[in-house]
């Protein structure tokens, strides 16, 4: 289980705007920032405190599914997000934001954007945060890591 990908459910996603379920500060925070580019194992620890019951406890709930054996590799095909229109995949949108978020913004600045992430509860939400964080990225990283983003984002 551990050296597994896991990603959060819709009954994750939910959970992180209700708040219904009383989950320890460790595992809440566990829900926020798991996502399948590392494996279970990695995102314990990663999270301050996380341990293997706070997982099991986002499984057991249906929080958290598991995803596969390996993590994706950083050079996947990208995005391909059209700001001007709604043809991304919303689902793709969420994974790179969440997912990149403190790779690129380092941890508390992605910690803080993948909140964001969580909260947007459309592709267009998706797609003005993608844009924030092309210029978050640039503001913080230069063009050259600006121009990543956008790349991955399949901007231009």
């Amino acid at each position: 289980m551990f050296d597994q990908l896991h990603a959060k459910t819709d009954a994750g996603r939910a959970e992180i705007r209700a708040r219904a379920l009383p989950l320890s500060r460790t595992a809440r925070n566990l829900l926020l920032v798991l996502d399948a580019s590392k494996t279970a194992g990695e995102w314990l620890r990663l999270v301050a405190g996380a341990t293997e019951a706070d997982l099991e406890t986002l499984r057991q709930h249906g929080l958290i599914a598991p995803q596969g054996a390996a993590p994706a590799p950083a050079s996947a095909a990208p995005v391909r997000f059209d700001a001007g229109s709604t043809m991304a995949d919303r689902a793709a949108l969420y994974t790179y934001l969440s997912g990149e978020a403190t790779k690129l913004l380092g941890p508390f600045k992605g910690y803080a954007f993948a909140l964001e992430v969580e909260r947007a509860d459309s592709l267009a939400a998706l797609q003005a945060l993608a844009l924030q964080l092309v210029e978050r990225v640039h503001k913080a990283k230069g063009e050259a890591a600006a121009a990543g983003v956008r790349g991955a984002l399949g901007l231009r």
